[in-house]
This record gives structure tokens, sequence and C-alpha cells, in this order.
């Protein structure tokens, strides 16, 4: 497909935002119109939104508290020393009342 030539409309409307970062979307429809460039609402909408994704990671790879594979590892390994849940909770009852002494 062949490039159109003329203004590129999504630089235009970046310029005018780097120049005016807190412009509203109809402010810049009209100052584009002024100079010549027709966008619409919706597509300066967008081009501003998109704006403000850029330069974020996708996800953030922290570890969060709670129960994982190792916890959850570390528990079965527990019950299978204890034999039973009651013996399991008996020994964690014991682990609490050491780690008071500590």
């Amino acid at each position: 497909m062949p490039r159109m030539k003329g203004v590129n409309k999504a630089k235009a409307v970046r310029d005018y935002l780097a120049e005016h970062p807190r412009a509203r979307t109809r402010e810049i429809v009209e100052a584009l119109a002024k100079q010549g460039t027709r966008v619409t609402d919706k597509y300066a909408s967008v081009v501003k939104c998109s704006r403000k994704k850029r330069g974020r990671p996708v996800g953030s790879v922290t570890a969060k508290p709670g129960v994982g594979l190792p916890e959850v590892k570390a528990a079965l390994a527990l019950l299978k020393a204890c034999g039973s849940p009651r013996g399991a909770k008996a020994a964690l009852a014991a682990a609490v009342q050491i780690k008071a002494l500590v």
C-alpha cells in the first residue's frame, strides 16, 4: 500500500500536545484546523490517549505476598512428616511458642 503524501496527522497532534500538554481534544482539533490539518475529535483523542500508554511496562514482575508453589510444597511436606492435620497443627503451635521465646 503506497504511503499518502501530505501531513502526518498523528505527528501533528503529538507536536501540538508537546507544546500544550494540558490541551483538550477540542482545542487540538481547532488549532490543527487553523493550520490546515483536518483531524476528527475521535482521532485526536486516540492519539492523545496512546501517548500516555507509551513507555509503560507491560506487567510488573514483582514478588507478591501470598501463598505460592514453594509454600504449598512446604505445607505438604509438613503434613507428610506429621502424619495428620492434627499433628501439623500441633507442630505449628509449637513453632509459634518457640518463636515467641526467641
